[in-house]
């Protein structure tokens, strides 16, 4: 579209969505003052920030699915906002949303409803749990590293900043970031793409000396039981990890050189670089891009495996490991810069000798030789098991992908992405004694049959389920979905400088969908789709409503 204004933003990847190549975006509507601008042949319309705004979506289908999920829950643990509380707390902090698809938007006000559980208020400010009950292997305030990444990609929606400042604070002063009680983590990185929501980037600034530390500890590395040393090999320039500190116990692939803790190491040092220079320290920033480049380099080259077109883990000893797990996919999660030979790593994606089965993704891919699902020993493997934490990534990797236009032709499609959200929603749920289904989001679950495997091991285990009043991964916190919802099926994509920039994913057969009140930069977005211009009454087609 030629001759257009220099406050809209083209997306170009609206027209394989089935929005139209020309689909426009307003970037400032302030210019645009009490005007209703109108693209012709596009379907778009767009609405000045001093338009009276409408709320098309009511607080009360909000209401009413929280007070549904009230009526089905048993209470057993409870941190700082309970379930009487839950509405008010929701209310002032999150998105609104829906679509045609009530399984969607029923889960995407489940999961809001569980994360809030997760927010404890300490005396050192607020932090995120994964656990409701205590668990043996959490550090401060019952707090675990493992799943930090995903608190914060899903909590950076929040229209608090204090919750995840204080957050990320805490578990770089306090909780296990480093060291053999640690986790795989990014906090640097999503501190960044946080910044990139809130708009705030002096609290990235902030942190960056602790940022840097927690990087040069992770460089030098620990030891952990069974010997194996991390930290990064200056031979190769990849970092080393053990399965079980990945967070993916009992895994088939070998432990050494994984994919999931190098792609996350090089989307901390190029944080790092970037944070640095919005600091306008050039020298740290250059010492960051090119730690940056060392690992992405060493990724490319060394982890990707040719013949099975993956990224698979290098053992110790140095055989290439051809066990292709979902964590495979991290360095798309992260955006890392590939080029279209990488592409061939989504072909296995919806097959169902590759990860696809009944209800959700499996960790390894059902060809993998030692592939099982059993109910004994360990009640947390990952060599078989269908993982709410890998479907995270694998489908944040997914959107991410789809988003970027620089990636050509891929095998896979949004309506993959839509239909594996969809499948990720629908089973989040638990069928109760007495017939009845309620919604339910717990730790591993069987790809085959639904069943929560770790919570039913526990509750065949005595000790176990008196220790856990039953219910130990129940409202587990070790995922995200509201993410993949706002960012994925929406497409609203963050950028630092504030640009409005709308890529939905969303099913051009759906004829209406809104995503209301999210907070951006200081501002509140509502971003809708209304095919005919009936169902909202606000006109046709996709449009992007700014209001103060």
């Amino acid at each position: 579209m030629s001759g257009a204004r220099p406050d809209v933003h083209l997306c170009d990847l609206c027209e394989s969505a089935g929005y139209g190549s020309d689909m426009i975006i307003f970037r400032d509507m302030r210019k645009m003052r009490a005007m209703l601008f109108v693209a012709l042949g596009v379907g778009l319309f767009a609405i000045s920030a001093y338009a009276k705004g409408v709320h098309t979506i009511e607080f009360g289908l909000m209401q009413r699915y929280l007070s549904s999920f009230a009526a089905a829950d048993e209470e057993l643990y409870t941190n700082t906002v309970d379930n009487a509380h839950a509405y008010e707390f929701l209310k002032g902090n999150v998105p609104l949303f829906e679509c045609p698809d009530e399984v969607i938007t029923r889960t995407y006000y489940f999961r809001w409803w569980t994360y809030r559980k997760h927010l404890r208020k300490t005396a050192a400010g607020w932090v995120v749990t994964e656990f409701l009950p205590p668990v043996g292997w959490a550090g401060a305030e019952n707090t675990i590293s493992c799943a930090m990444g995903h608190h914060l990609r899903e909590g950076r929606w929040l229209r608090s900043g204090e919750i995840m400042d204080d957050y990320t604070r805490f578990m770089l002063d306090c909780g296990s970031v480093t060291g053999p009680r640690s986790y795989v983590c990014w906090p640097a990185w999503s501190t960044l793409e946080r910044a990139k929501v809130s708009g705030d980037r002096n609290f990235a600034v902030s942190m960056l000396p602790k940022f840097v530390r927690r990087f040069e500890t992770c460089k030098a590395g620990w030891t952990l039981d069974g010997g194996l040393k991390t930290g990064q090999n200056p031979a190769t320039g990849l970092f080393g990890m053990n399965c079980g500190h990945e967070g993916t116990e009992c895994a088939l692939s070998v432990d050494g050189a994984r994919p999931m803790v190098n792609a996350a190491m090089w989307a901390e040092a190029s944080a790092i670089s970037r944070i640095a220079a919005l600091a306008e320290d050039r020298a740290l920033a250059e010492r960051f891009k090119k730690e940056a480049e060392t690992i992405e380099n060493a990724v490319t080259s060394r982890l990707w495996h040719a013949a099975r077109e993956f990224f698979t883990a290098v053992a110790t000893d140095g055989r290439h490991d051809t066990v292709r797990e979902l964590h495979g996919y991290a360095p798309f999660y992260f955006r890392m810069p590939l080029s279209s030979s990488f592409m061939a790593a989504w072909k296995p994606l919806m097959r169902e000798d590759g990860f696809s089965a009944k209800w959700g993704l499996t960790f390894p891919e059902r060809s993998t030789p030692g592939f099982v699902l059993d109910y004994k020993g360990h009640e947390c493997k990952w060599n078989g098991p269908s993982w709410p934490y890998a479907t995270s990534i694998a489908l944040t990797a997914l959107y991410e992908t789809l988003h970027d236009v620089r990636g050509g032709a891929l095998p896979v499609s949004a309506g993959d992405f839509v239909a594996l959200l969809r499948q990720y929603a629908a089973a989040q749920v638990r069928k109760l004694d007495d017939g009845r289904i309620v919604p339910w989001i717990d730790e591993n679950q069987n790809p085959f049959t639904g069943d929560w495997i770790s919570r039913t091991i526990i509750l065949q285990t005595p000790a176990m389920r008196e220790r856990f009043k039953r219910e130990r991964g129940k409202d587990y916190n070790h995922s995200t979905f509201c993410d993949l919802v706002i960012s994925g099926l929406c497409g609203l994509v963050p950028h630092e400088d504030g640009r409005i920039d709308v890529r939905p994913l969303a099913p051009s057969e759906w004829d209406w969908w809104r995503l209301e009140d999210v907070r951006y930069h200081g501002k509140d977005l509502t971003i809708l789709f209304d095919r005919d211009g009936t169902h909202y009454g606000r006109g046709k087609g996709l449009l992007v409503v700014e209001d103060k």
